[in-house]
């Protein structure tokens, strides 16, 4: 995942007053996102088990194969990378010293559906690639 996240282009998002720069690769098995305000980095890297555990916690009323949480996620991401999101998605971010959470508000099946992306600081080996 995290050599397909290189070949990603750059977006410019906006969340509330925020701007940041960030990037996404999805997969069956997981997915691995970097943001940037241009003077912090971080990524989040979550693979198939993480991402199951997560939806049961975040969407207990919805019950999907994980394949689905990952497509659902990456359609409601590309858009918004593309500067088309969705009409009826809501983002937001909490910046803290230990990192940045991106929260993603959104229905799957006509249930309502959240995520959040628990993103780190990213390590500096990643950043200079």
């Amino acid at each position: 995942l995290e050599s397909s996240l290189l070949t990603q282009p750059w977006a410019s998002v906006r969340f509330g007053e925020s701007t940041f720069l960030a990037k996404v690769c999805f997969r069956d098995t997981g997915y691995i996102l970097l943001i940037s305000d241009l003077s912090s980095v971080w990524y989040e890297s979550a693979d198939a088990e993480a991402v199951g555990q997560r939806s049961k916690e975040l969407n207990k009323r919805l019950t999907v194969h994980v394949s689905s949480f990952l497509n659902h996620l990456c359609n409601l991401m590309c858009p918004l990378l593309a500067g088309q999101p969705g009409a009826t998605t809501a983002f937001s971010c909490h910046r803290s010293p230990s990192g940045l959470r991106l929260h993603v508000k959104s229905e799957l099946s006509g249930l309502p559906f959240y995520w959040d992306f628990h993103c780190c600081p990213a390590p500096l080996e990643m950043v200079s690639k």
